[in-house]
């Protein structure tokens, strides 16, 4: 493939899956309510903004929540500019009010400008540690996001100055990004607020532009 070709497909992967590190909510809530709805804003690392719904359920006796979450940049709400969850959380192991917590995505991602239109899957896996007390949770996470397959179709005007030959069709094992950090959050009622900060590598463990995510978030049980 072209050098020119690798460069861009290169930046559209990073471009997606550098924006896609989801809130993480409260384990031990998991029981109090069966329904979650919720919302995020967040520089990952554009501002984006997201809603989500989860169900709590029990899976081999430990509750787990399986939802969806569909977000886009906060800017001007493109749509163009987009991205979807279907995702599964809960705690792997448990000691007193230690949690070791484990989450798996499947992942769609979409973006359009001037040079390409985008298109996705991929899949996050993130592990947390931390301390999780009803009222309250405190944790340290480290995930990693991987960019499956890629359909990439390159504009006319990208064809017209840098090359001709591009071609549009499915790039698989484009890239992906580590990321790391801390995560809390409390509850007030039914109502939880979350927020997490952390860093983004590529998978080679280079820095990325900018090298911070974070969010804030408040969901509702019912």
């Amino acid at each position: 493939m072209n050098g020119i070709l690798r460069g861009v497909v290169t930046l559209v992967v990073l471009a997606l899956v550098a924006q896609d590190v989801a809130a993480q909510w409260n384990v031990e809530r998991y029981g109090t309510s069966h329904n979650q709805v919720y919302t995020t804003l967040g520089l990952d690392p554009a501002l984006v903004t997201s809603v989500g719904y989860g169900r709590n359920i029990k899976i081999f006796g430990r509750p787990w929540q399986l939802g969806a979450e569909a977000g886009v940049v906060a800017a001007d709400f493109d749509v163009q500019d987009f991205r979807a969850r279907l995702q599964a959380r809960g705690t792997l192991l448990g000691w007193r009010s230690v949690r070791l917590v484990g989450s798996a995505a499947f992942i769609t991602r979409g973006t359009e400008n001037v040079i390409y239109r985008a298109l996705n899957f991929g899949s996050d896996f993130t592990g947390a540690v931390g301390v999780y007390k009803p009222r309250w949770f405190v944790a340290g996470e480290f995930g990693f996001d991987k960019a499956i397959i890629t359909y990439l179709t390159h504009s006319d005007w990208y064809r017209q100055h840098y090359y001709p030959d591009a071609k549009n069709g499915w790039y698989l094992n484009a890239g992906g990004t580590f990321h790391y950090g801390l995560t809390g959050g409390m509850a007030i009622g039914r109502t939880e607020l979350t927020a997490h900060i952390g860093q983004q590598r590529t998978e080679d463990f280079n820095a990325l532009t900018p090298p911070l995510y974070g969010s804030l978030g408040v969901g509702f049980g019912f």
